[in-house]
């Protein structure tokens, strides 16, 4: 449906056209009715299908300009998030110059926010604990309140705000509109819509019953610990996206990523809790403009980050939680884009692949991973077979090497599935191998100096 055959405000129509929307998205359309009507909404649509203006627009169409109180409440899980969705106020209200928005969230001074509040804000977001805060100060008033929004609401839950979440609407009046985004519908989410709601409007909008895009391509390395990071850094250079977004489960992988791919000269930057939130913010700004090709991030950190044609996603790490997976590819192929997603995966963890699989209705691309493209006239091996150049390492069977552990660190330090190693021959003091001409600049780079089983080993000219 046009956004023209909506009740929209011809302002709001104009500041959307300017953005290059025409059409409602499905989710935007199945909801904009239930909204404007005022009824309680519980609505499930796939990350990236247009949830934050299938809230947003109609609820500042609705907004009462000589009112200068609080009429909207938005609640995200993150401070990222809240700045998001402000920022997206702004541009939609860009012609309805009485309405203003405001972010609120932990770490700013709580005296310069009461004095903005005082002054009146039509419409606050903010993070769960902040505006709970500022409610039991008094500094927050909701007398006036017309609606409240639960964003990202599985992501609010599974971050622990239920708490904060019930207090919160224990000072909310019984008639104020309350409306329900998520990616997905567990059970805390159930939960509450039925202990808060008024005969609440459930709103499923799933495409091809997945909840993810199918633009988006989904890729599975089997990849050891030690090679991850030698791994991201050929992805990236294989890709050449323009903007990726790399996924870490830890503040420490997330900076040894980083400090991996900035001494091999990657254009990039990290985000990890030790970063204050101004600083944050101009990271965010700066990735956004491409001042940065990659960010590497953890899952909490990345709530935020909305960059348009966003090509390329590399999970270091399996999420821990199923919905971050959803929450983490889903921001590629938006807006019917394509992108690619690369999730590692180290033996067993592939159950918990199959796990994903069953939860998204999607496969993954098993692939190796990606080799050196490198100019190979000047390796100084011998040649033994088509394609096979001979390696001679340091270790043998004096060190209580084997054929199997000569696998392995070829495995874990470059990649090299077992099919492309020749004859492993164990000597008492040294090791030979036929190593595949693909692998064979990987091997001459990575074993010059290394440990195998513990031991230090090199290659033997």
């Amino acid at each position: 449906m046009n956004f023209k055959e909506t009740s929209l405000d011809e302002k709001i129509l104009k500041a959307i056209y300017e953005l290059g929307y025409e059409n409602m998205t499905t989710i935007q359309e199945k909801t904009y009715n239930y909204i404007t009507e005022n009824k309680d909404v519980v609505a499930m649509s796939n990350t990236g299908t247009g949830k934050t203006g299938a809230f947003l627009l109609p609820l500042i169409n609705k907004i009462d300009i000589e009112d200068k109180k609080t009429q909207v409440l938005i609640l995200t899980p993150t401070r990222e998030l809240a700045i998001q969705i402000v920022s997206d106020t702004r541009k939609y209200s860009k012609y309805l110059h009485s309405i203003n928005s405001m972010a609120i969230y932990g770490g700013q001074e709580v005296k310069l926010q009461a004095i903005s509040i005082r002054k009146g804000v039509k419409i606050i977001c903010g993070t769960p604990g902040r505006i709970l805060d500022l409610l039991n100060k008094k500094v927050l008033k909701f007398s006036n309140l017309k609606t409240i929004v639960l964003d990202e609401a599985d992501e609010m839950f599974s971050m622990g705000f239920e708490k904060e979440i019930n207090a919160i609407l224990e000072h909310i009046g019984e008639n104020v509109q309350k409306l329900l985004f998520s990616a997905t519908i567990n059970d805390n989410v159930r939960k509450i819509a039925k202990a808060r709601f008024k005969s609440p409007v459930f709103i499923e909008c799933k495409e091809n019953s997945t909840l993810l895009t199918n633009n988006i391509k989904q890729i599975a390395i089997e990849c050891k610990e030690i090679m991850k990071p030698e791994a991201t850094l050929r992805i990236l250079m294989k890709e050449k996206a323009k903007n990726s977004i790399v996924f870490c489960n830890t503040k420490k992988k997330t900076e040894q990523i980083y400090n991996y791919l900035k001494q091999n000269n990657i254009k990039l930057t990290y985000l990890t809790s030790d970063i204050v939130q101004e600083d944050r913010e101009k990271i965010f700004k700066k990735f956004r403009k491409g001042e940065y090709d990659t960010i590497v991030v953890t899952d909490v950190l990345a709530r935020g980050i909305d960059v348009e044609d966003l090509e390329l996603v590399i999970n270091v790490d399996i999420p821990i939680e199923k919905e971050y997976y959803v929450h983490r590819i889903g921001r590629t192929a938006r807006k019917g884009k394509s992108g690619v997603a690369y999730t590692f995966y180290i033996g067993k963890q592939i159950d918990k692949l199959i796990e994903i699989e069953n939860y998204t209705k999607t496969k993954f691309e098993y692939e190796n991973i990606p080799t050196i493209q490198a100019d190979t006239t000047n390796i100084d091996y011998e040649e033994v077979g088509e394609g096979l150049y001979l390696v001679k390492l340091s270790v043998g069977m004096n060190d209580s090497i084997k054929a199997k552990d000569i696998v392995g660190a070829m495995k874990a330090m470059c990649g090299i599935p077992s099919e492309k190693l020749g004859r492993i021959t164990v000597e008492e003091e040294f090791t030979t191998v036929q190593v595949s001409k693909e692998y064979i600049v990987d091997v001459d780079r990575r074993f010059k100096n290394c440990k195998i089983k513990g031991i230090d080993a090199k290659i033997i000219k």
